[in-house]
């Protein structure tokens, strides 16, 4: 009995030794817990740097072009061209300093080095916003394309004459669609279909110096660009029309009028695109007459266009993850540079726009060249690899 007393009353006390220590180690771990927990508490945070690859992004492209001419004259050779060249090389900067503020600067080196783009975003709000600097011009649907997006190689016929690539007035800068100025832009109605809002109207108005990109010109006369957009109830659809009007130096006392409208609709969809447009212009054209004395022609140009594409996607095996695209592209081109005279010109061209991969592009595309005042037809064939980055 006295052994069994005995058994008992040890096993109790080596129990409360073991829970004794049990509860010291558990409060020594919760203590230590709280100074840790106080301690995470009352040291500062310490900041990131700021980066400047938080609000930049850098890319670009590069644009290897072969193209092949042949143009039949009468009673003489055709008059054939080969010519390989690199048309593009850019490298573009842009990105967002703050959720108001956005920029770009974009420069070209395929020839000599020249800037493209540089230009600053103010966003106030979608009412209105303000853009300065060196962009391209609201004028026409298509000039504000990329040349990557753009279905073909080179734009319409009407759209380099009038809206700044190869202008009609001569003037040599005056290229890339762009010039050096302010635009206000925004959008004033919005409808909503499936519970997303998307806008009805939309604005771009802007003041220009009328000389082209990267010239310093004193003219006190500058140019007014501005262009409506309306979507008819149908995110895919735009109506647009655009108006240009200037002045620009023919000589040190003649200044030359450009005046030049446009309307057109695109319907643009993931797959599908369908473009048409009408352009008029007005043009002082500053030409030396036989007797060695500057003569002013009036230009009324015109011309119209419609193109459309379709893409098809697929990738390159049933397990591939590499997606590629491949568009087939037409397009009806219809110029004149002067309708008083006979020398409008129709172009008929089919291509191919094909994405390989989300960084390559391989365009084939084929033109059939009619002109008013030459009863034999012309034909070029072009291809051009882009690599973008």
């Amino acid at each position: 009995m006295k052994k069994t007393f005995l058994r008992i009353t040890m096993f109790v006390l080596i129990l409360g030794v073991a829970t004794a220590a049990s509860a010291q180690k558990e409060d020594k771990k919760e203590k230590k817990t709280e100074e840790k927990s106080v301690t995470d508490q009352s040291a500062p945070k310490k900041e990131r740097n700021f980066q400047i690859s938080d609000y930049i992004k850098v890319g670009g492209f590069i644009n290897a072009q072969y193209e092949y001419q042949n143009q039949a004259v009468a009673n003489q050779d055709d008059i054939q061209s080969s010519i390989m060249q690199i048309r593009r090389a850019r490298i573009d900067l842009k990105g967002n300093i703050t959720p108001m503020v956005e920029f770009r600067l974009q420069a070209d080196f395929a020839n000599s080095p020249k800037l493209v783009d540089a230009f600053v975003k103010l966003k106030f709000c979608r009412y209105a916003n303000l853009q300065v600097g060196q962009f391209k011009i609201p004028f026409t649907i298509e000039n504000p394309y990329s040349p990557l997006d753009l279905e073909f190689a080179d734009n319409a016929q009407v759209i380099t004459a009038l809206s700044g690539y190869k202008d009609v007035s001569g003037v040599s800068s005056y290229s890339t669609g762009r010039e050096i100025g302010a635009m206000l832009y925004g959008t004033l109605l919005q409808f909503e279909r499936n519970g997303e809002k998307y806008p009805l109207l939309g604005y771009s108005v802007g003041v220009f110096g009328g000389n082209g990109i990267n010239v310093k010109f004193d003219n006190m006369a500058k140019d007014i660009a501005g262009r409506i957009e309306f979507h008819p109830f149908l995110k895919n659809l735009v109506l647009s029309g655009s108006a240009y009007w200037g002045r620009y130096a023919i000589s040190d006392d003649i200044d030359g009028l450009r005046l030049r409208f446009a309307g057109g609709a695109e319907y643009k969809d993931d797959n599908l695109t369908v473009r048409g447009e009408y352009l008029w212009g007005k043009t002082d054209v500053g030409t030396i007459a036989s007797n060695d004395v500057l003569q002013v022609d009036n230009f009324n140009t015109q011309g119209f266009y419609v193109t459309a594409g379709y893409w098809f996607r697929f990738g390159w095996g049933s397990k591939s993850n590499v997606q590629q695209k491949l568009r087939p592209v037409l397009r009806y081109d219809f110029y004149q540079k002067n309708i008083a005279d006979d020398g409008a010109s129709t172009y008929y061209s089919a291509g191919i726009d094909w994405w390989p991969e989300k960084h390559v592009q391989l365009r084939l595309q084929y033109t059939l060249r009619q002109r008013q005042n030459n009863p034999y037809l012309g034909h070029s064939f072009l291809t051009m690899l882009s690599v973008k980055f």
